[in-house]
């Protein structure tokens, strides 16, 4: 019994050496691979220098320059050369007046002439019958074209007052008469080259003709 406690000091003892002894033995085996390793690989002095390095040729320098054409075309006989650039428009300002101020443009305020009615429907005034303080009258009125026309007979009367208007031997149109002056529209055309007589009867007129006789904005002949 005596000799188990000894002996158990004396294994205590000696552990840690132990742990050093492994411990060792663990580094000198790392140390051994690693020199075997190391061993097995070839010096940088061994190893075939690099391939020297390729220069490329500059080709900025080795390409030739083009000349630039600076030259026009050659201008064609006949034609003008065209321009890149839009000519700009040039204002002129009117000539100064020595004195004063420019003068502003003058404005024709004459009204331009209403151009002429083309014939195509004509009238003749006449008087059928003279009463004295009356009288009947008569516009005769002639197609010159070669179609059919319509027509409107205007005749001023300044004095008297319409006894009544008809047309001989044809359909009848509208009659108005406004401030003196009757105006007639026919019913029907007027055919080519034909006639008709349109007629009036006009009552205390003091023997006063009408002033003024149209068709179709014509003056008519006779009166």
């Amino acid at each position: 019994m005596s000799g188990t406690p000894r002996s158990r000091s004396v294994s205590l003892r000696s552990l840690p050496w132990l742990v050093v002894v492994v411990g060792v033995a663990v580094m000198v085996l790392l140390l051994v691979v690693a020199l075997g390793s190391a061993g097995g690989r070839r010096p940088v002095a061994d190893l075939p220098p690099p391939a020297p390095a390729m220069s490329l040729p500059n080709l900025s320098a080795a390409a030739p320059s083009l000349p630039l054409n600076t030259d026009t075309a050659p201008a064609v006989p006949g034609l003008l050369p065209r321009s890149v650039v839009a000519p700009s428009p040039s204002v002129s300002s009117p000539p100064a007046i020595p004195g004063g101020d420019a003068a502003p443009p003058s404005v024709s305020t004459t009204p331009p002439a209403s151009p002429s009615p083309v014939l195509s429907v004509i009238g003749r005034f006449r008087v059928v019958a003279d009463y004295g303080d009356s009288f009947a009258g008569e516009v005769l009125l002639t197609n010159i074209t070669s179609g059919a026309r319509s027509w409107t007979v205007r005749l001023a009367q300044p004095r008297g007052r319409l006894g009544g208007v008809w047309v001989e031997s044809a359909p009848q149109g509208t009659a108005r008469v406004r401030d003196g002056v009757l105006t007639y529209t026919g019913g029907v055309d007027l055919a080519a080259r034909g006639s008709v007589q349109l007629r009036f009867v006009f009552e205390n007129t003091g023997g006063a003709l009408p002033s003024g006789c149209t068709v179709n904005g014509s003056t008519c002949s006779g009166l």
